[in-house]
């Protein structure tokens, strides 16, 4: 008994720090306000979700063998949570391992990770504010004790007033659950979806954006290469543009389908310029003056990589980057700085924000 109160306070110091963060990850401004004090939220979560796994592993068998003997709510309140705990460390598997799936998997499991967590709220509120105030919810007299269940419920035959409890507590949790939910800012950015799939959740690492207009926004390529230039935005129309139909990925677990992108090839801009590297790396900068990530040169320029400035057919908006950002069609978006300003061309690679801050891959290939 010693030993389940213990795992019990450890279970519930685990939960709250994984709902916390992962409510923090789900939220954009409390995400970016985790981004600009520089602390590793992903790697956080993941973590706490390592131990509580562990935690749950371990407790299991003594947790229901000890319910054997309790009222049937304590019971009910086990398996409530042993089925959802299951549906988040299977969907949580598929993101982490998106890169290995299909993407409508993976776009699956972010979206039953979200909706699960935002359903099982309610019966947190009402579990944590029942044992905190000592309040006495009307649970039936055989629900709270061991005695014999009514005749009708031995039968699975409810009354009247029954079903009508049981409905509307469902209908009343679904509710609170899904209206907690649709309190994020969804920025869907190309309006509605045409041949796209998916919508975008915008991430940021500042809490506010670079404001340009075509006039004043303007790409410095510069560093250890034979000469450097500076393009604005009218140099960048003229320029030949290549639109392709790929698929945007986050390194988070989400994907946006069929997505038509259109741009300049980086190795376009060179040929156009007449730009010859010296060196074999570049640092790409964001206009944030935060952001920056690094590539080699053969990743920047000979593998397609772009100076992007429409999303299907439409002129980025400011959260995704207006009015160009990088994209690279074989990485993930972390790679893809938007309100890209500067090209510095490095004797050394640099490591990007994230390798710095959330020991993301260099590459980022997926």
């Amino acid at each position: 008994m010693v030993r389940l109160n213990w795992v019990h306070h450890v279970h519930g110091v685990l939960f709250i720090f994984l709902l916390s963060s992962g409510l923090f990850l789900y939220f954009s401004p409390s995400r970016t306000w985790f981004n600009e004090i520089q602390f590793p939220l992903v790697t956080f979560h993941l973590w706490i979700s390592f131990f509580y796994g562990i935690v749950i592993l371990y407790s299991l068998r003594s947790v229901f063998q000890h319910i054997r003997q309790k009222p049937y709510i304590k019971g009910f309140n086990v398996w409530l949570n042993v089925s959802f705990i299951i549906i988040w460390i299977i969907s949580g598997l598929f993101m982490y391992f998106q890169a290995f799936l299909p993407v409508q998997v993976g776009n699956m499991a972010v979206t039953i990770h979200g909706w699960v967590t935002f359903l099982f709220l309610p019966w947190v509120l009402m579990h944590s504010i029942g044992h905190l105030f000592n309040i006495k919810l009307p649970w039936p007299i055989w629900w709270k004790g061991k005695a014999k269940p009514p005749k009708l419920v031995e039968e699975n035959r409810l009354d009247r007033r029954d079903f009508v409890k049981f409905t509307l507590l469902g209908i009343l949790f679904i509710f609170i659950g899904a209206g907690i939910k649709w309190l994020q800012p969804i920025l869907d950015v190309a309006g509605e979806e045409n041949k796209r799939s998916g919508y975008f959740r915008i991430y940021n690492v500042t809490s506010d954006y670079p404001h340009y207009d075509n006039d004043n926004w303007q790409l410095t390529i510069d560093g250890q290469v034979d000469k450097s230039v500076v393009i604005t935005m009218n140099d960048i129309l003229r320029m030949p543009s290549k639109t392709i139909i790929d698929d945007f990925h986050c390194v988070t677990g989400w994907s946006v389908r069929n997505l038509e992108i259109k741009g300049v090839l980086m190795k376009d801009i060179f040929k156009e310029y007449e730009i010859i590297p010296l060196t074999s790396f570049v640092t790409a900068y964001s206009g944030d003056n935060v952001y920056y990530d690094s590539f080699t040169v053969e990743q920047l320029i000979e593998e397609e990589a772009m100076v992007v400035f429409q999303f299907d057919g439409e002129e980025l908006v400011n959260p995704q980057g207006y009015p160009c950002r990088l994209f690279h069609p074989r990485m993930y978006g972390y790679k893809s700085v938007k309100w890209i300003e500067r090209l510095e061309f490095t004797e050394e690679r640099v490591r990007g924000y994230w390798q710095v801050r959330g020991d993301y891959d260099l590459n980022g290939y997926f």
